[in-house]
């Protein structure tokens, strides 16, 4: 499902696969860093976002 994180299960608190009214999802301006991705299943790539929570942790880990 769009709207659960890969990583963690739970919401990932993202809109662009909802109506474009909402306006641009905060994940456009993020950085993400290319690492995270290695941890997303293969089948979820590219489908699903990762919740800003779990973008924040794995910030912090690789500082």
């Amino acid at each position: 499902m769009a709207e659960i994180c890969p990583l963690c299960q739970g919401p990932n608190q993202c809109c662009n696969g909802q109506d474009k009214s909402l306006g641009s999802c905060w994940c456009t301006e993020e950085s993400f860093p290319e690492g995270i991705f290695a941890l997303v299943p293969e089948e979820e790539i590219r489908k699903t976002c990762i919740c800003k929570a779990c973008l924040e942790k794995y910030k912090r880990a690789s500082n």
